[in-house]
């Protein structure tokens, strides 16, 4: 016959003469790799499916040289792969390569009516010549059996939606079907009729043997291959969108527990930040979920104003009223199964995040990494300003500290500061002393210094993190919490040196440098027992060369990096 010359056409070959002695060319349309095939078969003039056995880089085979191997073996290219390739992957349970006899018996059982009895016996034959076979002699069995391919998009259409893993379709597992179908199929039956066509034992879900008779269920539903197709891949668009978001932003636009206000407009600085930036916007996308409706819970000094009626501890009416709501928003998202991303005003309503964590994590032992210039914790009794950035810890530790009082608090002080130390709900204080660890700490007063010494609470210091080295420090302070289950990460950016930390409210000199600081959060994130992270303190009012912005942006997005890796 001649060399034949054989063109790659929108995933097809138009093949034209006989099998056998035939020496054919193939040119790819463009210099690159694509598949080649062998199998075993019958060449008919025109169009001819292919199936693939392994890959090839090439600019021009000749394939006469595989007819001499393999004669009457054909050689031909086309879209078709793939869905041999899923069928293949169906029947080879174990991954090997290759079908056993077992595995093809299994299979077969659960395709009964799909598979015609001659196909399932030739399939059987082929298998028991040499107890198992390749992708290539099975392409060479399942090519021109449309009824596989239908079998196939449905069994893979039964794994995408069903969603627990059970192995069986739920009625809720149903409705996602339908609505995924809505679109583009008129007339479909509601959830509690399919239900009820396919469920033949009468066990209220849907086995995979019994969603395999989708399309011959009365007649429910009317769909062509190229229907289950679609459908199939707008499912696989649901489950990767869902998959997808696995963190939540909390904010929480909070000011009124510093001495200067406006840390609250932080919030909003670092969001328009970050959607400028291109890489973080779409790593943002990605893992980020909305969470709709959500309020924020705001209090603003520039609208409420400086007079407070508790001067030991300022606004606490007003800010007991965010924290309890920024606690049940961190316990919400929880519970949708998120890793809460904080970002906050001032710090104190960072005793509202811990609280939150336990209200969703009762039982469950919970370990603190706070990072800040300060201490933060003081209370009502013991501090020298009123300002409740300053007394988070002592809320969360439910620790008075009341042998170093220097102040005789008034009566609503006392009612709301005890409200807000049982505000996770248990009866018992968010954490103990002994699983909090500092880190930067630089500027503590006397009372501080009391507690600290008096409940052995570490402070790594930018001394040892320089000396250490950002992760070891990182790893001293995981492994302070080793007995906990779950760690909190607290990111003050006073925790920054003041050469570049001038846009908060409380900088103080020899604080940590940017990239200690990243590296710092990177090593501490990767623990898979950190379960949210915080941000706090960015006055953007205060930032003139807007420093601070730029190092705290790099830094949540370390934070966003990690968490795309990790969860």
């Amino acid at each position: 016959m001649g060399n034949q010359l054989l063109e790659l056409v929108q995933g097809s070959l138009e093949l034209h003469g006989e099998p056998g002695g035939i020496a054919v060319q193939v040119r790819p349309l463009k210099s690159e790799s694509f598949l080649i095939s062998v199998a075993t078969g019958t060449f008919a003039e025109g169009l001819i499916d292919f199936y693939v056995v392994y890959k090839a880089g090439f600019d021009e085979v000749n394939s006469g040289n595989l007819f001499n191997h393999y004669d009457p073996f054909i050689v031909s290219i086309s879209s078709r792969s793939d869905e041999f390739v899923c069928l293949f992957s169906l029947f080879d349970q174990d991954g090997d390569g290759k079908i056993s006899a077992d595995e093809v018996e299994h299979i077969l059982a659960s395709m009964a009516g799909v598979i015609a009895i001659e196909d399932r016996q030739a399939l059987r034959d082929l298998v028991g010549f040499d107890g198992e076979v390749g992708l290539a002699a099975f392409s060479g069995w399942a090519q021109g059996r449309p009824g596989l391919a239908i079998a196939s998009c449905l069994r893979q259409i039964f794994e995408l939606v069903d969603s627990d893993g059970s192995g069986s379709l739920s009625f809720q597992e149903l409705e996602v079907l339908l609505a995924a179908l809505a679109p583009s199929c008129a007339d479909l039956p509601e959830a509690d009729r399919l239900l009820a066509a396919l469920d033949r034992d009468g066990d209220n879900c849907i086995s995979v043997e019994e969603f395999l008779q989708l399309l011959e269920a009365d007649a429910v539903i009317e769909l062509s291959l190229a229907d289950l197709k679609r459908l199939k891949k707008t499912l696989a668009q649901y489950v990767n969108a869902s998959s997808r978001s696995r963190v939540a932003l909390v904010e929480v636009d909070c000011d009124l527990g510093a001495g200067t206000p406006g840390a609250g407009s932080g919030i909003d600085l670092l969001k328009q930040a970050a959607a400028r930036q291109q890489g973080l916007r779409q790593i943002s996308d990605r893992l980020i979920e909305e969470i709709k409706g959500q309020t924020r819970p705001t209090a603003r000094a520039a609208e409420l104003g400086s007079a407070t009626a508790t001067p030991h501890a300022r606004h606490i009416e007003t800010i007991a009223g965010v924290m309890r709501d920024a606690a049940a928003l961190v316990a919400s998202t929880f519970e949708r199964g998120l890793f809460p991303i904080v970002i906050a005003g001032d710090h104190s309503t960072a005793a509202a995040t811990i609280a939150g964590i336990r209200q969703a994590h009762p039982d469950r032992r919970l370990g603190v990494v706070w990072i800040d210039a300060h201490a933060d914790i003081h209370s009502p009794y013991t501090t020298p300003s009123g300002n409740m950035h300053g007394m988070p810890l002592a809320i969360a530790s439910a620790h008075d500290n009341t042998i170093e009082s220097i102040n005789e608090p008034d009566s609503t002080t006392r009612l709301l500061w005890k409200e807000l130390q049982d505000l996770n709900g248990t009866g018992s204080p968010s954490i103990t002393l002994e699983d909090l660890i500092y880190v930067a700490v630089r500027d503590t007063e006397p009372a501080e210094n009391v507690t600290l010494e008096q409940f052995s609470i570490p402070v790594i210091t930018t001394e040892d993190v320089r000396r250490l080295g950002p992760e070891q420090a990182a790893q001293r302070c995981l492994a302070h919490l080793s007995q906990v289950e779950l760690i909190y990460v607290s990111f003050d950016v006073d925790c920054m040196d003041s050469t570049i930390c001038k846009g908060t409210g409380t900088p103080v000199p020899g604080g940590l440098w940017a990239d200690e600081a990243r590296q710092l959060t990177r090593s501490l994130l990767a623990d898979p027992r950190v379960c949210c992270w915080e941000i706090c303190e960015i006055n953007p009012h205060l930032d003139s060369l807007n420093t601070l912005a730029e190092v705290s942006l790099s830094v949540y997005q370390d934070v966003l990096e990690v968490l795309d890796a990790r969860l």
